[in-house]
C-alpha cells in the first residue's frame, strides 16, 4: 500500500474495500464521492454504534490503539474535486478539508487538511478505508474515515 505521509505524520490506513471511481475524466474538473464519517473513539465505555464500527475497532485493537468504545457521530457523501476544498463540519468546532489532487489508475490522492494536524495527501481506492486523526473531543479522539461510497 503506497501514501504520501512525511515523517512524524499519523496516518491509519486499514481495511478493504471497493474501488474510488472518478465522476469526470479531465485532470482540471476531475471529481470524486468520498464517503466520509466523524468517529468518536475513546477509553470511556464499550461502546459500538452503530455495530458496523466494531471492525474498526478489531483493526484498533491489532494496532495497539488502546480505544474501547467508537461512536458515529456524522456520515456523509462528499464530492471532492481539484477546483475547490470540500469541508466537514467537526464537533470540536474546526473544518476538516478534502481536495483532490488527481486520480491514477482508479486512485484518488486527496489532500486532508485539519486544524492542528498535519496537512496529508491521501490515496483512496482500492486499499479501502482511510483513518485520519482530527482532534481531541469529550475524552476521547475524533477519527476521520475516508472511503469510497457504500454501494
Amino acid at each position: 500500500m503506497r501514501r504520501h505521509v512525511s515523517s512524524g505524520r499519523m496516518l491509519w490506513a486499514l481495511l478493504g474495500l471497493g474501488l474510488l471511481l472518478p465522476m469526470a475524466a479531465s485532470a482540471q474538473d476531475a471529481k470524486v464521492q468520498v464517503q466520509v464519517e466523524v468517529v468518536l473513539a475513546s477509553k470511556k465505555g464499550a461502546e459500538v454504534d452503530p455495530p458496523e464500527l466494531e471492525k474498526m475497532k478489531e483493526q484498533f485493537q491489532k494496532q495497539n490503539f488502546s480505544f474501547t468504545s467508537f461512536k458515529r457521530l456524522s456520515n456523509e457523501v462528499l464530492t471532492v474535486s481539484a477546483k475547490s476544498a470540500s469541508e466537514v463540519k467537526l464537533p470540536n468546532g474546526a473544518n476538516a478539508t478534502l481536495q483532490l489532487q488527481g486520480i491514477k489508475d482508479g486512485t484518488a490522492t486527496v489532500r486532508v487538511a485539519i486544524p492542528r494536524q498535519p496537512t496529508l495527501d491521501v490515496e483512496l481506492g482500492r486499499q479501502g478505508a482511510v483513518y485520519q486523526k482530527a482532534g481531541k473531543y469529550v475524552g476521547g479522539e475524533l477519527i476521520l474515515v475516508l472511503s469510497p461510497p457504500a454501494r
